[in-house]
């Protein structure tokens, strides 16, 4: 079942590189110090401020002073065990601070820690974007009893690394989440 889940996955990501447009929009996340703009899923609920919060809280546990950066984090909703609960978040973490290890092995390190998987060993995919080269990782989770599948996009931009980072209970949530990468556009 998780194979034909990661199938599915793969297939998704296949397709959101065949068009890249715009849709029309009604809310649209844009940073001028990265150069880009994304159109996140209109149902979803920001909750970016607490999202950084809980990192702040980590990384003051940790003693660590370079920390991943919530750009952006949304969900459907409180309870991440229903089965179409899903979120996404946009994170960033200094290149810098990471400077032994190639951009590759890096943006697999990132889409470990944003998809809260302890395996850096995910193959990603190479795909284009918008003119911009991510590495797409696919991940399974378990959380107790529930199924969780991630998709995160990572590239190397300007001085940060930038992951788009999808989770979901279902493959057709993933895959609806996956194919919102549609409407980045870097300039």
């Amino acid at each position: 079942m998780i194979h034909n889940f990661y199938c599915f996955i793969l297939i998704a990501i296949c397709s959101v590189v065949q068009s890249v447009t715009l849709p029309v929009a009604t809310t649209i996340y844009s940073n001028v110090h990265l150069g880009f703009r994304y159109k996140p899923p209109s149902e979803m609920r920001d909750k970016t401020q607490r999202f950084r919060a809980e990192i702040r809280e980590r990384a003051e546990a940790a003693h660590s002073k370079d920390t991943l950066d919530a750009l952006l984090a949304m969900s459907s909703g409180i309870d991440d065990k229903a089965t179409d609960w899903h979120s996404l978040t946009i994170e960033t973490y200094p290149r810098k601070a990471v400077a032994d290890l190639d951009d590759a092995s890096a943006e697999a390190k990132m889409s470990a820690w944003v998809a809260h998987s302890k395996d850096a060993t995910a193959l990603p995919r190479s795909v284009i974007l918008s003119g911009q080269s991510f590495a797409v990782s696919i991940f399974g989770l378990q959380e107790g009893t529930t199924k969780k599948g991630a998709v995160v996009w990572t590239t190397v931009r300007k001085d940060k690394l930038l992951s788009f980072a999808f989770v979901a209970n279902s493959p057709e949530q993933l895959k609806r989440l996956t194919e919102s990468m549609k409407s980045v556009q870097f300039f």
